[in-house]
């Protein structure tokens, strides 16, 4: 087969893929997202056919790539998942123009491509998108503060399980207070509160507030070395930052080392600074001896 027949299988492939990548997102969609979704499904298979009318042979899916992103999809949002397929979509196009000479009904695909980007972006709707500024409010506050409050104390105290029962004593008291913050705030600024958009905004930060004190104090009920449980935590923080900046760098379409960069910046000063009001507690006023 020569070099453009290979091309034109590699394309034929990624629209067999798409078409049950998209299947999949409108399987757990509702309403409109799903029939925008359907659709599109059914134009990416059309594209398959365009392409098996050159190449006259079958080809299977990526079956790996499906998953991925049906994955991705469920744990991270409809929203997530569609910026990450978008990008997908303009290297295709910057890929199909490369055969438009030799392949004319390529032009009608590129511009069903186009297509698919306006319809994503200016049709489908993500609830979770609604709260992602209380998510990402609740993320960082408890990262930074319950961060910088396990590492003081894991130096003023020298003790594992007392640095970890204090942390989340904390954290469960900050948790409510987050809830209640959240909620007079939503509610204050909300003009329909008749979708309980206050009340959604509050459970999705105070869950976000749990789960991040949760995964800071859980090592030093593991460990029995307070230096380790801390050093583990500290990991796991960083990771979560990693991946958030992430995700928010794409839902926003962001620049990811800027925004990792000030997350990382005011966390690790939040942090240093804990470091030392530890050390001068376990100095000066006799506590961990």
């Amino acid at each position: 087969m020569d070099a453009l027949g290979k091309k034109l299988l590699k394309y034929q492939k990624n629209e067999i893929t798409e078409h049950l990548v998209y299947l999949n997102l409108a399987k757990i969609s509702k309403g409109q997202n799903a029939a925008i979704l359907k659709k599109i499904a059914e134009d990416e298979l059309l594209h398959y056919h365009q392409f098996r009318e050159y190449t006259g042979q079958d080809v299977r899916p990526d079956k790996l790539k499906v998953f991925f992103y049906s994955f991705v999809a469920v744990v991270l949002g409809l929203t997530f998942t569609m910026k990450m397929m978008e990008n997908g979509e303009e290297s295709a196009e910057e890929n199909y123009e490369t055969v438009e000479d030799s392949f004319p009904e390529i032009k009608k695909i590129i511009l069903d491509e186009v297509r698919h980007e306006k319809l994503l972006l200016a049709e489908v709707e993500d609830e979770r998108l609604n709260y992602l500024g209380s998510i990402a409010l609740a993320l960082n506050n408890s990262a930074q503060e319950f961060t910088g409050i396990a590492v003081g104390l894991t130096f003023a105290l020298q003790n594992a399980k007392a640095t970890g029962s204090t942390t989340l004593v904390s954290g469960l008291a900050a948790t409510l207070a987050m809830m209640a913050s959240e909620y007079l705030s939503q509610k204050t600024e909300s003009k329909d509160d008749a979708k309980g958009k206050p009340l959604k905004a509050a459970f999705y930060a105070g869950g976000v507030y749990l789960a991040m004190v949760l995964m800071i104090v859980t090592p030093y009920f593991i460990f029995s070395s307070h230096i380790h449980a801390m050093l583990v935590t500290v990991a796991a923080v960083f990771v979560v930052m990693v991946v958030f900046s992430f995700f928010m760098s794409v839902v926003k379409d962001l620049k990811f080392n800027k925004v990792l960069a000030e997350g990382l910046a005011i966390t690790v000063m939040v942090v240093i600074a804990s470091y030392i009001i530890g050390i001068l507690a376990s100095k000066y006023l006799g506590l961990g001896r």
